[in-house]
């Protein structure tokens, strides 16, 4: 086979393989939550990873390429242009940002990793679609991490201290997101794209079991959240997800941002206690107090350069509280708005609920919930290759693909008279 079509049609399953880190799965003993955040802060997010750069160059390049030169796939063209253009909007902004922030290298480096990510995790989508080959692209992913778990039971290091599985991966948590994404996914796929195969099916279920073992509760309930809100209609799955959006957004951006602007600085930080959601509550009330004795509120420190900058920001830097260790705000929307402040997060949003508003499938649209409640507790959205953010991207292109695909099967029945 030409390596090229190979590429084309399997190009989806080597990022689905890199967002679940089966490139760099973690075989050493599992750690505490605070070891963990302490080990990302002290070995990855001051290092540049030469392969990670190195991989989405290539696949941006080559299918940046390809989509240019291919005239087989004009009907997917447009859409595909527009979808991307909706995520290129959010990538300009995380450009822009540089211009005010401290670190204006790291900002336009990660901001650029993000144009890379997104333009090739978009275009691998589309040729998949193409080539019929999402199948055997999820297939393939599904079927090498269940292997991976395998692989690290059999060295002894896939349970953490209390016996909850973490695979491959460095937490529980992070193997419960990633469990749970790949299992929406393939349900959100093989229902909009009429998959029939019975392997993949059972192939879920084992991943479901996956899922029970790693005790990830968070990552448990969204997907059986997922499921339940696919037996809803349209409407109404549109209803839930925009109201969460716009409370989700008004609780932790607007509000802090307009009280801060009338001299009435108001956040949830301030009516709950420390501890709340597992000690959220101590890191929520820092980053705000932060926000609003630095006066960032507004514009923010620019994108990426508040967290793993090589410094410890000034709130967090305490050497008898475990705040030293926390590598993230725990709050997506918190986390936008460090970076974004509320002019550029509210900008966001926006083109956020445009590109939501705009699905006509039910299946795609309920799988928001997935982005939209694990951005409350985890820095999800918008953040490097998360695999809830890689779950938001690929619903915003797939959401286009659904449309070109219900387009043309309406041409079809028309011109063979069933309608």
């Amino acid at each position: 086979m030409n390596v090229f079509i190979w590429l084309e049609k399997y190009g989806l399953l080597l990022m689905l393989l890199f967002c679940l880190g089966v490139f760099a799965p973690d075989f050493s003993n599992k750690m505490s939550a605070v070891d963990h955040e302490l080990d990302v802060i002290t070995n990855n997010l001051t290092k540049s990873n030469t392969f990670k750069q190195v991989f989405w160059i290539f696949v941006f390049m080559f299918f940046s390429f390809r989509f240019f030169i291919n005239t087989e796939i004009n009907k997917l063209k447009p859409i595909i242009t527009y979808k991307i253009f909706i995520l290129m909007v959010i990538c300009v902004v995380a450009l822009l940002s540089a211009s005010w922030s401290n670190y204006p290298f790291v900002s336009m480096k990660r901001a650029m990793f993000q144009v890379l990510f997104c333009t090739s995790l978009s275009l691998g989508l589309c040729f998949a679609y193409f080539h019929k080959s999402i199948e055997f692209n999820l297939s393939g992913a599904i079927v090498i991490c269940i292997l991976m778990v395998i692989l690290a039971m059999i060295q002894g290091v896939g349970l953490n201290e209390s016996f909850q599985l973490a695979g491959y991966a460095k937490s529980k948590n992070t193997m419960g997101i990633n469990l749970a994404v790949l299992i929406v996914i393939s349900h959100m796929w093989t229902k909009s794209f009429d998959i029939n195969s019975k392997l993949l099916n059972i192939m879920l279920v084992a991943l479901f079991v996956l899922l029970l073992l790693t005790q990830s509760k968070t990552s448990i309930a969204l997907c059986i959240l997922y499921l339940l809100m696919t037996r809803l209609s349209l409407f109404k799955i549109k209803v839930i997800t925009c109201s969460l959006v716009i409370l989700f957004f008004s609780i932790f951006i607007l509000i802090p941002g307009v009280s801060y602007h009338i001299n009435d600085y108001q956040h949830i930080a301030l009516y709950v206690d420390d501890d709340f959601f597992t000690g959220r509550g101590i890191i929520w009330d820092a980053l705000y107090y932060d926000l609003g004795f630095f006066d960032e509120i507004t514009l923010g420190y620019g994108y990426g350069s508040y967290f793993g900058v090589g410094v410890i920001p000034f709130v967090l830097d305490d050497k008898y509280s475990f705040l030293q260790y926390v590598s993230s705000a725990h709050n997506g929307y918190l986390q936008l708005l460090l970076q974004f402040g509320v002019v550029g997060s509210l900008f966001i949003f926006i083109f956020f609920i445009v590109s939501m508003l705009n699905s006509n499938n039910k299946y795609l649209h309920a799988a928001l919930i997935i982005p939209i409640l694990h951005n409350v507790t985890e820095s999800s959205i918008f953040r490097d290759v998360n695999m809830a953010w890689f779950l938001m991207v690929v619903i915003i292109i797939s959401s286009g693909i659904y449309l070109v695909r219900y387009e043309v099967s309406n041409e079809r029945d028309i011109i063979n008279g069933n309608v």
